[in-house]
């Protein structure tokens, strides 16, 4: 089969859209987290080995993510220092995570929202890039991020532990009529700028930027739109969690 990243006509292996240790990390007293899929039908499900997908890359590109995956889990993993909240009247508002490689970071996220774009899997439906797909495609295989607005990344993390949170599947948004994609991994969602459009004024100091702190905006859970959605699909599915 065609590998989707060097068009060459190779073996293909599982490879995982969302890097499996996200999810092994996440298994407790034997039970893996919960993947819920929005999609009329669908039910939760418990995902011990993560999401792959068998027809987009051979072995020798599926190591060029190494890099950005190891360092994506590292950065997402890391404990949470109490004194790095931003407070309002005791509200937590926002997190610095201070100082981070910029590149290796964005790239995990852009890497991630690729392989999402190419994959068959069902879990991955609403990732639909278009022309910004080769686009994104380029930067996979340069290892350039670009600068701050090029595929512009925010991020923001639940007040919930990761186990607490299951996953999402990932969607699109218009966010202040800016085409965005947002990605839930662990306890974090991503946002990511996919047009040439300007961004929103209202996320500028939030994007990625290289020589600056990253801070995220802290949500609370159970009041959020994606704990309400998850509900509504476990409410509605045909089926009951898998143990």
């Amino acid at each position: 089969m065609i590998c989707q990243l060097c068009n060459q006509e190779k073996k293909l292996i599982n490879a995982h859209i969302i890097p499996r240790s996200f999810f092994s990390d996440l298994t407790e007293e034997g039970r893996a987290p919960i993947v819920i899929d929005d999609k009329a039908g669908s039910y939760p499900k418990r995902t011990p080995i993560g999401i792959y997908d068998s027809e987009i890359l051979c072995e020798d590109c599926e190591r060029l993510f190494s890099i950005w995956d190891d360092y994506g889990r590292q950065f997402l993993s890391q404990d949470i220092d109490e004194d790095k909240y931003v407070l309002s009247n005791g509200e937590r508002l926002a997190y610095n995570f201070g100082a981070y490689d910029y590149s290796k970071l964005k790239m995990f996220f852009l890497s991630v929202l690729w392989r999402a774009s190419v994959s068959k899997n069902k879990f991955f439906y609403q990732v639909q890039l278009g022309p910004y797909e080769d686009k994104l495609k380029e930067i996979v295989l340069s290892g350039d991020p670009g600068g701050r607005d090029d595929f512009a990344v925010a991020l923001s993390k639940f007040d919930k532990e990761a186990n607490e949170t299951g996953y999402l599947n990932p969607n699109r948004v218009d966010w202040e009529g800016v085409n965005h994609y947002r990605l839930y991994i662990n306890s974090h969602m991503a946002i990511i700028k996919v047009t040439n459009m300007k961004p929103p004024n209202s996320l500028h100091g939030l994007y990625f930027e290289e020589n600056r702190d990253l801070v995220c905006i802290v949500r609370e859970f159970e009041k959020s739109k994606e704990y309400h959605a998850m509900v509504h699909t476990a409410k509605n599915s045909r089926k009951p969690v898998e143990s």
